[in-house]
């Protein structure tokens, strides 16, 4: 049965026109609502700073950052979110701009009220011109109050008009009650059947015996651009609404699995391993069944701090290499700011680039999110939250690997 949840909404009063081609990935839930200081200007080296005016600092944090539009004109979109006083649930707000915009604009905001489950994370994938929001509602955020996360997606032109999908196993051996990152993208079709995944990282219980732990699942779905998302729009390529998660890796009952970032089938996530104290970065080839992941990274050490510990990652992006590596890069929370990057070439055999702390200068003011296009390659624009100025993204180009 195709679920559809009736959410308070309240539409800005002028919706940006959004014109995207998916691709993007989105923090966890670090609030970033206590800045670090800092002691030069807000546009040191001419940066390119987007800025929210509705920011609360304080009360606003951060959950995603996404990027759709065209080389010359970007479209960035967030995630925020704030508790409001007197009742259970927080206040999300889904923004975006649209190059040479500066300034965010509301496309739907959700009040929560009594829901406790929290938003944590989106994306925005585009197809036939039409924008699709998925969005990911943690099913784990408060005791005894635990269900299945959900993906929530709707088209941007009708954002009360939403489809729901549990994130229960298509064999029904786990429910995802968590989620910490999550990457989407279309993959192929036409105007009746647009092929799309979506990637999620998130706590994950049995249903009957067995462990819980993170786990990277993935959906396949199937949107038809030429209805209405409450007409059947959305489909399964296995399972059913109510069960559509597919298990890729499950990790070990303490670790962690912290972010996620894919393009087609080359996924790349962040695990750590509490049992030898690792901080992992691994590829995985999704096209194969049952693929053993690829250690592309692994240290002791956290890179952001250079001391040993567990690292604090809230996002990852991936920027494919057409003929040299892929490039993945991180972020960690504001009280540990910085770009760390690694690199990989699936399928090739030469050595894999070790995550290392990027010296670029922009870079050292970037926290909890970052998103970039997969496909333009080295040297194109990136995107992160400012650590050093509540309520601002800052543009900048992505680093090489040091």
């Amino acid at each position: 049965m195709n679920k559809i949840f009736t959410l308070r909404v309240l539409t800005a009063a002028s919706l940006i026109t959004l014109s995207a081609c998916g691709g993007s990935s989105g923090g966890g839930t670090s609030s970033a609502d206590n800045p670090a200081t800092d002691n030069s200007s807000p546009n040191e080296n001419n940066a390119t700073l987007l800025t929210d005016s509705s920011w609360s600092a304080g009360q606003d944090r951060i959950l995603g950052l996404s990027y759709s539009g065209t080389n010359d004109n970007p479209v960035i979109s967030m995630l925020k979110a704030k508790p409001v006083a007197g009742q259970d649930g927080d206040a999300f707000s889904f923004q975006s701009l649209i190059y040479p915009q500066t300034e965010f604009s509301a496309i739907r905001t959700i009040d929560n009220l009594n829901d406790r489950q929290h938003y944590q994370e989106f994306d925005i994938i585009t197809a036939n011109g039409k924008d699709y929001v998925i969005a990911c509602q943690d099913g784990n955020n408060s005791p005894n109050y635990a269900q299945a996360t959900k993906l929530h997606i709707w088209q941007r032109a009708t954002p009360d008009n939403v489809a729901t999908l549990q994130l229960r196993d298509i064999n029904n051996t786990f429910v995802l009650r968590g989620c910490n990152s999550l990457d989407a993208h279309f993959t192929q079709g036409n105007s009746t059947a647009m092929a799309a995944q979506v990637y999620v990282v998130g706590y994950s219980e049995p249903v009957g015996a067995g462990f819980g732990g993170d786990r990277l699942v993935r959906v396949n779905l199937t949107i038809n651009t030429s209805k209405a998302i409450d007409d059947d729009a959305i489909s399964l390529s296995a399972g059913a609404k109510e069960a559509a998660a597919q298990s890729l890796y499950q990790a070990n009952a303490q670790d962690s699995l912290d972010a996620v970032a894919a393009h087609w089938n080359d996924v790349y996530f962040f695990r750590y391993d509490d049992n030898d104290a690792y901080n992992s970065l691994y590829y995985l080839n999704a096209a194969q069944n049952n693929s053993t992941p690829v250690l592309v990274s692994q240290s002791v050490n956290d890179i952001f701090t250079g001391v040993a510990q567990q690292m604090s990652v809230k996002d990852i992006t991936l920027v494919k290499g057409v003929t040299n590596h892929d490039l993945v890069y991180l972020v960690s929370d504001s009280d540990a700011p910085g770009i760390a990057v690694a690199g990989y070439r699936p399928f090739v055999n030469v050595p894999a680039r070790t995550l290392v702390k990027t010296s670029d200068t922009l870079a050292q003011r970037c926290s909890d999110v970052i998103t970039a296009n997969p496909k333009n390659g080295y040297g194109q624009k990136m995107w992160c939250y400012d650590a050093t100025d509540a309520g601002k993204i800052i543009e900048l180009q992505a680093p090489v690997y040091p």
